[in-house]
């Protein structure tokens, strides 16, 4: 919810700051600076509970007696380590905020039916959340594993190189990792997808500094499976990438050993690599070349 919309709902419900302060927990100071115009970009957390006291139907009370605790917290941490002459650091209550982030989640699934989701719905969740969605229909994405983490971090900066490395339209290709989410336009509310890698040649796709997503579809698009993803990667978001425009997609299967690249663009039969071969990045045109058997070897020396 916007500053805005609170300063209005403010307004209607005749509330002044010290209200606000003392049903919140917020100090009236931070209050004031909010109304006043002097913060921009408060804490999610002093921004919910704020809104737990303006808008308390879009809660419950057990939501708005967390967000309070919340603030009340990082107020008091604040003002022990500035008498102690401590450095001032964000607060850690960690257990209360997954139960708020679990709440938050909660509460949007329950508001809407599949399909009916937008992007600015996940906009509103708390930061932390990794979620894609398409159609209008929301996935929560399981925390990777280790072998999937290394092959994403190795593979990621061995492409980065390369594609430096390389001449021609290559050297405006920007490399990126999840969670860089993808739009295919600004006025896509449906979809935000969350390639684990992606390369995108065309500025205009992702220099917009206001612009958080990549909006357009990416050249390249690599996803590492896991168990929990596996279906997801191979059937939802293989169609999506492909109907979007995406030109190459690789399907890397860490259990079986496999590499599945499809050239959308050319529409050719997949082809089958192994983790010990080279890869040819084919819409490269021979420029880019992926040693997996490097990757590889760092999967068995950390993991055997």
């Amino acid at each position: 919810m916007k500053i805005s919309d609170l300063i209005e709902r403010k307004k209607e419900l005749g509330y002044t700051n010290e209200m606000i302060s003392e049903k919140s927990g917020v100090p009236i100071s931070t209050v004031n600076k909010i109304f006043g115009g002097f913060t921009e970009k408060p804490r999610y957390n002093t921004l919910q509970s704020i809104e737990c006291v303006l808008f308390p139907e879009l809660h419950s009370p057990k939501e708005a007696a967390l967000y309070k605790d919340i603030v009340e917290n990082l107020a008091l941490d604040w003002g022990n380590r500035v008498a102690e002459g401590l450095a001032v650091d964000e607060y850690n209550y960690e257990p209360l905020r997954k139960e708020v982030v679990i709440g938050e989640y909660e509460r949007l699934l329950s508001r809407k039916k599949a399909g009916e989701f937008t992007v600015s719905d996940l906009d509103n969740l708390p930061e932390g959340m990794i979620i894609e969605q398409i159609d209008g229909v929301i996935y929560d994405r399981n925390t990777p594993t280790k072998n999937h983490q290394l092959v994403v971090t190795k593979l990621s900066a061995q492409l980065d190189a390369a594609k430096d490395k390389a001449k021609g339209k290559n050297k405006d290709c920007l490399v990126l990792v999840a969670p860089t989410g993808v739009r295919l336009s600004k006025e896509d509310e449906k979809n935000r997808l969350i390639p684990d890698i992606l390369m995108v040649c065309d500025k205009a796709k992702y220099n917009d500094k206001e612009e958080e997503d990549i909006i357009g579809a990416p050249d390249l698009v690599i996803e590492v499976l896991s168990p929990s993803t596996e279906k997801h990667d191979t059937f939802v978001k293989f169609n999506k990438y492909w109907a979007i425009g995406v030109r190459e997609y690789w399907i890397i299967d860490v259990i079986r050993e496999e590499i599945f690249v499809y050239n959308f663009e050319k529409r050719t039969i997949p082809k089958t690599y192994t983790f010990e071969d080279s890869i040819p990045l084919e819409i490269s045109a021979g420029a880019i070349t992926i040693d997996f058997k490097s990757i590889n070897d760092s999967l068995k020396n950390y993991f055997g």
